[in-house]
């Protein structure tokens, strides 16, 4: 009996005959654990809040920088036993990028268009109130309106300091 040997026949056939079937099963599965790998990092990077996303709680800002503010003064020579009151003049502010004409720069099409950030601004300080041990000395006084108004970059006018 003359048998005829079957050749194989297009690309899988070409592929079991030269022995590439392996390497292709394994370029597939190399391929999915990539994919699987990926989308598990940029799903948690998804989920992640970005800075704009995030609420801004203008009563902890205000009360950390509270806290900063009578830690700083509680260091001057000569006060003691601080309370620090900060006022805020308004929230955060958003500018927006503007092209050379002055026309806002906006991203997307159609209702998905929006302006283009370009920073956040923090609250404005409007005063500061200081009321502290030896804080009725004159010396102590022009100290630390002098030390609030540069740590913060408001008008020394907006500071004021009285003893305990």
């Amino acid at each position: 009996m003359n048998e005829k040997r079957l050749t194989p026949v297009g690309v899988w056939g070409y592929l079991k005959k030269n022995g590439r079937l392996v390497l292709l099963g394994l370029g597939v599965i190399v391929g999915l654990l990539l994919i699987a790998v990926g989308s598990s990092f940029s799903a948690e990077t998804a989920d992640a809040p970005t800075a704009e996303q995030m609420p801004f709680d203008l009563q902890a800002y205000e009360a950390e920088l509270e806290k900063q503010l009578a830690d700083l003064c509680a260091s001057v020579a000569g006060v003691g036993q601080v309370e620090v009151m900060v006022h805020l003049e308004c929230g955060t502010r958003t500018q927006y990028a503007t092209a050379a004409d002055g026309k806002p720069l906006t991203v997307g099409t159609g209702s998905a268009q929006q302006a283009l950030t370009s920073t956040t601004l923090s609250p404005k300080v409007a005063g500061v109130g200081v009321v502290c041990r030896g804080g009725n000395r004159p010396e102590v006084q022009k100290t630390l309106i002098e030390l609030i108004s540069t740590a913060l970059d408001i008008s020394a006018g907006r500071v004021f300091v009285t003893g305990k």
